[in-house]
C-alpha cells in the first residue's frame, strides 16, 4: 500500500497540514516519508560554471524542513529540489522513488477544516503518477486521531471500484470502517428516460443498489453502503463530514496510472471537509501502467 509517501512541505501552514496527514497515513502501514521542498529556481551548474543558487539556500531549506518534522514529531528523508514548479518537483521525486502516495496541503485562503486546493495542490493532482492526498486546512492543529472511518464515492465505474479497493486495503490495515455512497442523479442525465416517467428514480436506485451490493461482496472489513438521490458532489461533501478520509477515483480520460481531474474531483477539492484521496486511472487494477519514457533531467535534487 503506502510504503513510500512523498509529502510537499513549503514552510507554511499548508505544508504542516500535509505533514500531519502524511504522518497519520504512514502509521497505517509503516510507510517511509520523504519530505520535499522545492526551491523556485533551477538547481544545476550553469554553462558558466556557477551554481544557480547557493548552498546556503539548500541548507536553510533543510533546516526549515527539519524544524517542521520535529514539530510534527515525525522522521523523514529530506529532499530539496530546484524547480520553478512545486508540483513538477513532487512528481519527479515520486517517480524517482516509485512512491505510492503524494500528500499536499490546501491553500491558506480556504476555510478552516476544509480542503481547498490552490494552484500548487491542483497542479500536483493533475498528471500525478500515483494517488494524491490533500489535507484540509488546519489539520496540523487538530489532535491526532486514528483513521477510523473511510468514505468512498461509488458509481459502478472502474475508477470507483479502484477507489473502493484502495479504501478496503487502508481499512484492513487501520481497522477502520468503510462508508460508501452511490449517488443517483436526476433523470435528465439519462437521455432514454421520459420526462414523465415517475418510476425512473426507483429503477435507477434499484440498479445502483445492485451494483453496490456486488461491489461490497467479499470485503472483509466493516462496511456499510447507501444509495442516495441528488448531486454527487453535494452527497460526498456531506459524507466527508462523517469520515476521516474520503477516497474517489479520477474519471477523466488519460494515460493509465495518471490523474486527470474530472469535475467531481475538482469540486470536491473545494468542498470536502476531511482529507481527500484521489486515485489515478488504473491505480488499483494491476495494469502495467503507461509511465512516460524517462526524460533527461535538467535539474538536480539535494538530499539530506
Amino acid at each position: 500500500m503506502f510504503k513510500t509517501i512523498v509529502v510537499g512541505v513549503d514552510g507554511r501552514d499548508g505544508g504542516r497540514d500535509a505533514l500531519s496527514l502524511a504522518g497519520r497515513l504512514a502509521l497505517v502501514n509503516g510507510g517511509e516519508l520523504i519530505a520535499v521542498r522545492a526551491l523556485p529556481i533551477e538547481y544545476y551548474v550553469s554553462r558558466g560554471g556557477a551554481p544557480a543558487f547557493s548552498e546556503i539556500a539548500v541548507d536553510d531549506a533543510k533546516a526549515e524542513l527539519r524544524a517542521d518534522l520535529t514539530a510534527a514529531g515525525l522522521e523523514a528523508r529530506i529532499v530539496v529540489v530546484g524547480d520553478a514548479s512545486p508540483a513538477r518537483a513532487l512528481h519527479r521525486v515520486a517517480e524517482a522513488d516509485e512512491a505510492d502516495l503524494i500528500v499536499v496541503g490546501s491553500t491558506h485562503r480556504g476555510r478552516i477544516g476544509a480542503v481547498l486546493a490552490g494552484d500548487d495542490a491542483a497542479a500536483t493532482l493533475h498528471g500525478a503518477p500515483c494517488p494524491v492526498a490533500v489535507a484540509p486546512r488546519g489539520l496540523a492543529e487538530r489532535e491526532w486521531a486514528a483513521v477510523a472511518k473511510i468514505g468512498v464515492g461509488f458509481d459502478g465505474s472502474p475508477e470507483s471500484r479502484q477507489a473502493l479497493a484502495l479504501a478496503a486495503a487502508i481499512a484492513g490495515s487501520a481497522g477502520a470502517e468503510i462508508l460508501v455512497r452511490s449517488v443517483v442523479e436526476h433523470a435528465v442525465a439519462d437521455p432514454d428516460a421520459a420526462p414523465d416517467d415517475e418510476d425512473w428514480l426507483e429503477r435507477a436506485r434499484a440498479a445502483a443498489l445492485g451494483d453496490l451490493r456486488d461491489a461490497l461482496d467479499g470485503i472483509e472489513t466493516e462496511t456499510s453502503g447507501a444509495v442516495v438521490a441528488g448531486a454527487p458532489v453535494q452527497a460526498l461533501t456531506i459524507l466527508s463530514e462523517r469520515v476521516d478520509l474520503l477516497v474517489v477515483g479520477s474519471r477523466a480520460w488519460g494515460p493509465v496510472r495518471r490523474i486527470l481531474l474530472g469535475s467531481t474531483a475538482v469540486r470536491l477539492m473545494r468542498d470536502a471537509r476531511c482529507p481527500l484521496l484521489v486515485l489515478p486511472r488504473g491505480a488499483a487494477t494491476g495494469q502495467p501502467g503507461e509511465r512516460e519514457p524517462g526524460r533527461p533531467e535538467t535539474t538536480a535534487t539535494a538530499p539530506a
